[in-house]
């Protein structure tokens, strides 16, 4: 299933949630909430036999597991029943070792402080080298990165953000550039 079909699917879930709770009947809501409970517990059930099968085969197997971590729908469907191979400052790491790579080629240190639910804190260090670029969009990098890994997370904290000099984006509309472009080669 494609990531799109994923969260078409997640949506038309809380639709079905929503209708589920506005029924007029009681009984009959109780009865749809366990039945879907019980299709979780099958699922979960299932789930945890599969990875208990595949950590049997040893080395191929575990192979088998990380590669189901990494997968995006994997995971979270891994997360949903508590059955992810990895707690979540691991997977806060991941992502803090992945925005490492990135951000460090632009003069950026990042480090994890902290990952505990509900929150998670890193800090930024170093002097910003390269395009400009906004704290915003950066909060929105560090925030995108490490909510993928962790969903769970409900706020994630930046120490430091201030003090890399990051600029704000400039804004120069075209007919200013080409104003300019035309003046400097006059």
């Amino acid at each position: 299933m494609s990531e799109s079909a994923t969260l078409h699917e997640q949506r038309r879930i809380g639709e079905l949630i929503e209708t589920l709770e506005a029924l007029p009947d009681p009984d009959a809501q109780a009865c749809a909430k366990e039945l879907v409970q019980g299709i979780l517990k099958l699922h979960a059930a299932g789930l945890e036999r599969l990875l208990a099968i595949l950590l049997d085969r040893g080395e191929p197997g575990r192979t088998a597991v990380e590669a189901m971590a990494r997968d995006q729908a994997v995971s979270a469907l891994l997360l949903l029943h508590g059955l992810h191979p990895h707690d979540l400052s691991a997977r806060v790491q991941q992502a803090v070792n992945q925005l490492h790579a990135q951000l460090g080629s632009q003069g950026i240190r990042i480090e994890l402080l902290h990952a505990g639910e509900p929150s998670v804190q890193v800090k930024l260090s170093g002097r910003w080298q390269g395009k400009t670029f906004s704290a915003t969009t950066l909060t929105h990098e560090i925030e995108q990165a490490i909510f993928e890994f962790a969903p769970e997370v409900s706020a994630i904290e930046i120490e430091g953000l201030a003090e890399v000099n990051v600029h704000p984006i400039k804004f120069v509309p075209a007919s200013v550039r080409q104003a300019n472009r035309v003046s400097a080669n006059h």
